[in-house]
């Protein structure tokens, strides 16, 4: 009952301020990534502290300071939102789905900003937003996919799914492993109520992409035996 009252207490005082962000980025239009970058990492850091939850971020330095790159993450809590804003080092896109592009304010945030809505019931429109996501990471762009597609109910790695590799072989840019440990303690896929504690990201050494995309399975393999290796470490 405790967490619950904390959770529901930490909402309804932060739920203003993140709203009222969101309603200003869709009545402007388009929102600069930059500026939505500083916004969301205080955002995220100042939630995830009234929640109870210590983030500790590892790695940051291992990230490149500059050029294209995808981050790729383990999906397990619904923290996601919150935690990964606060621990990025740098700007990122998204590619988001369905369900987010219908959300009231939300949806129409997404895409104020520039992320890429991906409609995974319409292959020739998913096919032509992942090209659009590669072109921009090209282009000096960062980007965050979960590879697993879905969030774990339990933790463990679910399998790799095409989209995020097709994009990324694509791109030919460095791949970086962003691996979230103590994610279901805090807060599982189902749950409502945040349980205080620990909570670590740690980023990986970028994963270079070959021009020919390599063999295949090279990437899938190289991402699943990082995201174990950092999640027992």
């Amino acid at each position: 009952m405790r967490d619950a009252a904390r959770t529901l207490a930490v909402a309804l005082r932060m739920a203003p301020e993140g709203l009222g962000g969101l309603i200003r980025a869709t009545k402007a239009g388009h929102v600069e990534l930059g500026e939505q970058y500083v916004e969301l990492q205080s955002f995220g850091r100042r939630a995830l502290s009234a929640l109870g939850v210590e983030l500790e971020v590892v790695g940051a330095d291992r990230v490149p300071g500059e050029g294209g790159l995808v981050f790729m993450w383990n999906q397990t809590t619904h923290l996601d939102h919150l935690l990964l804003p606060a621990a990025l080092p740098r700007p990122a896109l998204s590619i988001y789905n369905n369900a987010v592009a219908r959300t009231p304010f939300y949806g129409r945030y997404m895409a104020a900003v520039g992320h890429f809505h991906v409609d995974r019931h319409d292959e020739a429109q998913w096919r032509q937003s992942l090209a659009r996501a590669a072109e921009a990471v090209k282009a000096g762009a960062c980007l965050i996919v979960s590879p697993e597609g879905t969030r774990s109910w339990d933790g463990r790695l679910l399998a790799m799914k095409r989209g995020a590799f097709l994009m990324a072989r694509a791109a030919s840019r460095p791949i970086v492993c962003v691996t979230v440990s103590g994610g279901v303690a805090r807060l599982p896929r189902g749950a409502a109520a945040v349980r205080p504690g620990p909570l670590r990201v740690r980023f990986g050494d970028p994963i270079p992409v070959p021009p020919d995309g390599g063999p295949p399975g090279l990437l899938e393999r190289r991402v699943v035996e990082t995201f174990e290796a950092d999640m027992l470490d």
